[in-house]
């Protein structure tokens, strides 16, 4: 099986056609020609995960965030560019369109949080492909207590959330940093109660409260951690004769005190 095969195969779930205009998707290391011996799933492509990859025999990563998305002037020695030409890897990345696929990332977190979508936060392909999903919630959360399901259901250290005294009955969910001004609009007209997503920015928390919107920021690991896992799974039955696993270093790149 080649790298060329996989890639093919990634394009029937997640086709690069979804993937936002901006986005740097698909092989960005390597040659496609090359025969895969065993692949390693990943959230990001850092060094310990090059390293992990060598230790365990896979000459494919296959990621999540791109190693590369803004020009390259340089590749300089040590960088991860770098490490994966040394040691002969290729890189694959499925991002923005694994995000909005059937079965993607933003499903994987609905399961995540035992929640079934009800229909799509935002539309962004005629096919009714996009970012998000409205949840109608089996029954009535305060603020705290959707914050502790999603930290239970999530397995996070911490977690950070909009107090005010209101019940939620209806949220958007929208993994890594799926909040902007455009989602913010939409969960207000879909008449959602709550945004579950990561990385929010400072004047939305502003906004959310003088508009009684509940935020809940689990983080972009945390809200993407499944994203390997389910990458690891779909190549798995694709080809299940080629080694596959998810690196044990795709963690969180930061602790808490």
């Amino acid at each position: 099986m080649t790298v060329n095969e996989i890639l093919q195969y990634l394009n029937t779930i997640a086709p690069f056609s979804f993937a936002a205009a901006d986005d740097n998707i698909g092989l960005l290391v390597g040659n496609g020609r090359t025969e895969v011996s065993g692949i390693c799933c990943a959230l990001d492509i850092t060094n310990e995960v090059i390293a992990e990859a060598v230790k365990n025999g896979a000459n494919l990563i296959i990621s999540h965030h791109p190693v590369i998305f803004d020009p390259l002037k340089t590749v300089p020695a040590g960088s991860p560019v770098f490490n994966l030409i040394r040691a002969g890897i290729s890189a694959i990345c499925i991002h923005t369109n694994f995000d909005v696929s059937e079965g993607g990332v933003n499903d994987a977190l609905l399961e995540m949080l035992e929640f079934k979508k009800k229909e799509v936060l935002e539309v962004t392909k005629p096919n009714g492909i996009g970012f998000g999903a409205v949840v109608d919630l089996p029954f009535e959360f305060t603020p705290v207590s959707l914050a502790e399901h999603c930290k239970t259901c999530l397995g996070i250290e911490n977690i950070k959330y909009t107090r005010l005294d209101v019940e939620i009955k209806r949220v958007a969910v929208s993994c890594g940093s799926g909040l902007n001004d455009t989602t913010m609009k939409l969960a207000r007209a879909k008449r959602c109660g709550a945004i579950i997503t990561g990385d929010i920015k400072y004047h939305y928390w502003i906004e959310a409260l003088n508009t009684g919107m509940i935020l809940i920021d689990a983080g972009h690991y945390g809200t993407e951690q499944c994203a390997p896992h389910r990458i690891a799974a779909l190549v798995t039955r694709f080809h299940n004769t080629v080694p596959v696993f998810v690196a044990d270093c795709s963690v969180e790149p930061f602790f808490y005190v």
